[in-house]
């Protein structure tokens, strides 16, 4: 076991990271940092730590240089230079420096020195996990040596393991049927659905083998851009918040995102936010379920569907309504997320992380090729 193992998501609301730095017993930690990523001019960042006020975390003020090209990650690109997540680039276009400079932060954080071994697992879209060797090759050679935060890093992968969005569900997220005990991959036919910010995932397994792996648009991120359409004046940064408090638009949450003073105006703009998040949340699974639909194949017969994704657990009711039909045992990777509460605390639950960590949890311990930690409490079977 190299002295950094870490498990990385790139999602497109959230970096993730699961990590240990322990050689004998192993205690997983939590990394978060902002997706955005933004190339700047040498003296940008030299203005930037010499002017700066306060002592930020690693995480807060990332900035990575790889051979002279300096990057602003996370935080700091979207606070001191304004950067706009894209959605439309590859997500291993940004992958890079975001890996550097999460290597780096822990580093930092741990005090791990400058010099060390790292394990990393990476979740990608399946659009792009053609590319993992590619990844592997110029990520091996940027952690050679690197610049975070002013310090000169040189760090030895000596282990690379890459899976498709939703692999780490199927890794270890998979349960037994009640009273039965758990089938092997070569017995049994199986779907993952991955459902996130920025697309929609799916892969189906038949008897140990990926027979069908797509990766689509789908994702949250396209009915909030419907919204959009429909109303003026909001930005994804206010709607996501106040959409995501729960499917149902309390008044509450109006009166944050309307904006007219006047208070006849103020009413008919509440209802035009609330008739628009409606009719695109409806408009949204409808073309999301008809997606799902058409790439399942009907002659198959599904043993089990797992599903992740914070998207997936916003629409859960939605989605198992559909997915009933095929009469398979429905998997919300609820032994992933309690395992993810228990290992990380309440605050997970409470920021809704549980649902979006449980991949990346199940990467990391196939990174660490050992089974899921006990809960504390027996678990019931996971149903729909």
């Amino acid at each position: 076991m190299s002295e950094l193992t870490m498990a990385l998501d790139f999602g497109s609301s959230l970096g993730r990271a699961i990590y240990t730095t322990s050689n004998s017993y192993i205690k997983p930690e939590l990394l978060l940092l902002d997706p955005h990523v933004v190339e700047v001019p040498n003296i940008a960042i030299a203005n930037y730590e010499k002017y700066k006020v306060g002592n930020p975390s690693p995480q807060d003020s990332s900035w990575v240089n790889l051979n002279d090209t300096y990057f602003a990650v996370g935080f700091l690109a979207k606070r001191q230079f304004s950067t706009i997540h894209c959605l439309n680039s590859l997500k291993i276009d940004s992958a890079i420096p975001l890996t550097l400079a999460m290597v780096g932060a822990v580093a930092e954080i741990k005090g791990l020195g400058t010099t060390f071994s790292l394990d990393l697992g990476v979740l990608l879209p399946w659009s792009e996990f053609k590319d993992k060797d590619k990844l592997k090759s110029v990520l091996e050679s940027a952690l050679q040596s690197f610049e975070y935060r002013g310090q000169q890093y040189h760090v030895t992968l000596e282990r690379f393991d890459a899976l498709p969005e939703g692999g780490g569900l199927f890794a270890r997220g998979r349960v037994a049927s009640k009273g039965k005990p758990m089938k092997r991959v070569t017995e049994t036919n199986l779907v993952v659905l991955m459902i996130g910010y920025r697309n929609a995932s799916i892969l189906v397994v038949e008897r140990g083998e990926l027979t069908i792996g797509l990766t689509s648009e789908f994702g949250f991120s396209q009915m909030i851009t419907k919204i959009k359409t429909f109303i003026s004046g909001q930005s994804e940064e206010v709607l996501i918040p106040a959409i995501c408090t729960g499917k149902s638009i309390s008044d509450r949450t109006l009166e944050r995102l309307a904006r007219s003073q006047r208070a006849e105006l103020r009413e008919a703009e509440k209802k035009e936010i609330k008739d628009a998040i409606e009719d695109s949340q409806q408009e949204y699974v409808a073309t999301l379920t008809n997606w799902i639909s058409q790439q399942i194949p009907p002659h198959l017969e599904i043993d089990e569907i797992l599903l992740g994704g914070g998207t997936a657990k916003y629409f859960k009711r939605n989605l198992t309504t559909l997915l009933k039909s095929y009469g398979a045992q429905i998997n919300w990777s609820q032994s992933l997320e309690k395992r993810v509460v228990q290992t990380f605390g309440n605050e997970v639950s409470k920021n809704y992380l549980a649902s979006r960590l449980a991949d990346v949890y199940g990467l990391f311990y196939r990174l660490l090729k050992k089974p899921l930690p006990r809960l504390k409490e027996v678990a019931t079977r996971e149903s729909a």
